[in-house]
């Protein structure tokens, strides 16, 4: 192994490369754009046998690397923000192909150029699985392990990588590069698998529509498969540690101090670091507030939620993007998810770090007091704009 100090793209790039990816697509766009360079150069550098193809635009790029790993390929796109959009509707389709594609989304919101997770939120429809990174490390880490999960033959769901513009895409921070003979052993080439529809269905009927039967059936199938995530994350991140030495949680949730903890924040990106700061002061406080750290949107860690919230008295979500007129994403995930519990935990709504705004070591605290007192039954603000 070895260490080189690189930006957030950098450490995308470099994964891509490490997974030897048999073709890749982008456009750039701000803040990705270094990833589109990184690979543009290690193309013509011919670092290793794979296929750079430019377009004119990101609904291009998505459709290249669809059909691409429909013939069995490795694929790897990437984009931001109003990129992501733009290939909306390919993205449904590789969704509903059920391809193994991976693509980087590098967080730029939609009310201005700086970071918050709008971008991919706005995409929980087009079935694919949704993770959510903090540092550089876990950058590259989590592109090798997007591939070990998408691959999988009970898996075969696309994987969108999130990571925060700016403060991640573009700040360079020291990352640990695994041996190319550690990754060529823990993730061997993809081999595609001849179908995964029923006995009963024509695969060439499946991405067009559904050819007879029950109509319901393919969103059956696709959501059945992305809950089926779960556990395959989790004998990834198992073995990845086994291999590289390095684990996040359990792939699901990162849970940071929790072991004595009478309430939890819950927080995902960049800020969940920010937030990581705030809850050790706090702890040398006495203050019984804890990080549960959520990597994976999409599936949703519903087993791993509810197994916390029973031994808590109170979480504050804190969400970086939100639905007008509805709220916080994570937030309105997670309250459904414990509806059905009788002694539910005290939770609290946070709005922050929405259009790149700052969010600080001290906003964390203020988080961490408003719920310790919600937790004791004294009157706090059930929504709050940090």
């Amino acid at each position: 192994m070895s260490y080189e100090v690189m930006v957030g793209n950098k450490a995308a790039a470099t994964a891509v490369k490490l997974a030897k990816v048999q073709v890749a697509s982008a456009f750039p766009i701000t803040p990705q754009t270094t990833i589109t360079q990184y690979l543009s150069e290690m193309h013509a550098n011919a670092e290793w046998d794979f296929d750079f193809v430019n377009v004119e635009g990101e609904l291009s790029s998505q459709v290249v690397v669809q059909v691409a790993s429909r013939v069995g390929a490795r694929t790897f796109t990437c984009t931001s923000g109003p990129g992501l959009l733009y290939m909306h509707h390919p993205m449904q389709t590789t969704g509903s192909g059920r391809l193994p594609v991976v693509m980087a989304v590098v967080h730029r919101g939609y009310k201005g150029m700086q970071p918050d997770h709008s971008d991919l939120m706005s995409q929980q429809w087009t079935g694919w699985s949704h993770w959510y990174v903090e540092h550089a490390q876990e950058v590259l880490d989590s592109i090798l392990m997007a591939y070990k999960v998408a691959e999988d033959p009970r898996v075969r769901i696309p994987v969108a990588v999130g990571y925060d513009g700016y403060v991640l895409s573009y700040t360079a921070e020291p990352v640990e590069i695994p041996d190319q003979a550690l990754v060529d052993e823990w993730l061997p080439p993809n081999k595609p698998i001849p179908s995964i529809l029923p006995d009963e269905v024509d695969p060439e009927t499946f991405s067009r529509g559904w050819g007879g039967g029950d109509p319901q059936m393919p969103w059956k199938i696709h959501h059945e498969a992305i809950l089926g995530i779960e556990d395959v994350l989790k004998e990834t991140m198992d073995s990845f540690e086994k291999t590289f030495g390095r684990r996040y949680g359990n792939g699901m949730i990162e849970p940071y101090m929790m072991e004595d903890a009478d309430c939890a924040i819950i927080a995902m990106g960049t800020i969940a670091g920010t937030c990581k700061a705030a809850v050790e002061k706090m702890q040398k406080e006495g203050k019984k507030v804890g990080l549960i750290k959520l990597r994976s949107f999409i599936p949703f860690p519903e087993k791993d939620l509810t197994e916390w919230a029973k031994k808590l008295d109170g979480i504050a979500v804190v969400d970086r993007s939100i639905c007008p007129g509805k709220g916080g994403p994570v937030y309105g995930k997670l309250k459904s998810v414990l509806y059905e519990m009788e002694d539910k935990p005290k939770m609290l709504q946070f709005h922050a770090g929405l259009g790149g705004k700052e969010v600080r070591t001290h906003d964390f605290e203020m988080i961490g007091d408003k719920i310790l007192k919600a937790a004791k039954g004294e009157k706090v603000d059930p929504v709050t704009w940090v």
